[in-house]
Parts: structure tokens; sequence; C-alpha cells
């Protein structure tokens, strides 16, 4: 008479083979592993995105050396200093306000003194046709 069976004839026929099949069941109530299946479904996974939003980017790619090294500065366009003159005076202060560049797109209807990083020779000639100036640091 014998005793024992061979293991494998005795896990035949079932999913998992550890006690109660739920605590060994794979990805199980889960539904995958990390954020799989975000998008499907109405509320799967959604708690998750509720208490961490980073985690809902969908951001793809990769940054170039260009932009990591700011290669493209903060501009403004010669056309919106009125708007800001109103707001702050003829003496306007880009670096201050976050911009770096002057563009020449626009018209300039006030005398302005502007202090900018860097600027375009269509803007210099913009500004100094109404009687302003450029102040490049």
């Amino acid at each position: 008479m014998r005793r024992f069976r061979k293991k494998s004839r005795r896990i035949r026929g079932r999913k998992t083979g550890r006690g109660p099949g739920k605590r060994a069941r794979g990805a199980g109530n889960r539904g995958g592993r990390g954020k799989a299946g975000i998008n499907k479904r109405a509320g799967h996974k959604k708690t998750l995105l509720r208490k961490y939003p980073e985690l809902s980017s969908k951001e793809k790619g990769f940054k170039s050396i260009k932009q990591k090294m700011n290669f493209h500065p903060k501009a403004i366009n010669v056309g919106q200093l009125d708007k800001l003159s109103t707001k702050i005076g003829s003496e306007i202060d880009l670096k201050r306000l976050g911009y770096r560049k002057l563009l020449g797109t626009g018209k300039v209807k006030n005398k302005l003194i502007v202090k900018v990083e860097s600027f375009t020779e269509s803007a210099k000639q913009k500004i100094e046709a109404v009687g302003g100036k450029i102040l490049s640091e």
C-alpha cells in the first residue's frame, strides 16, 4: 500500500497550491501590477490618483539638451509692453518679471525704457522710433 501521492499529482487542476486560493492568487483583486488598468473601468484605481495626483501625468519622451540648458529663453513681444506699462510705469525691468528676451512683434505706442538681457534688432528699432530706450544687462 502506497502512503503518499506525488505532489505533482495532487496540485493538478487547481489554480494555486498554497492554502486558501485567495492568498496566493498572483495579481488577485488588484487587477494588475502597479498602475495597470488605470485608463479602464470607472472606479478602478482612481483612489490612488486622487491621493497622489503626480501619478496621473502621462508624460512621454525625453527633454532635449537644448531644453535642459534653457536654450529657448522666456520671451515677450514688444506689443505686450504697453499693457505692462499701464500697470508698472514707463520703466520696465523684464528680468525682474521673469523674461529674458524681447521680440519685435507688435506695435509700441508709449515711450518706454526697457531693461532686458537680450533683444532682437526689430524690437530695438520699434522702441527707439517712439523715443524709448533699451538697456541690456
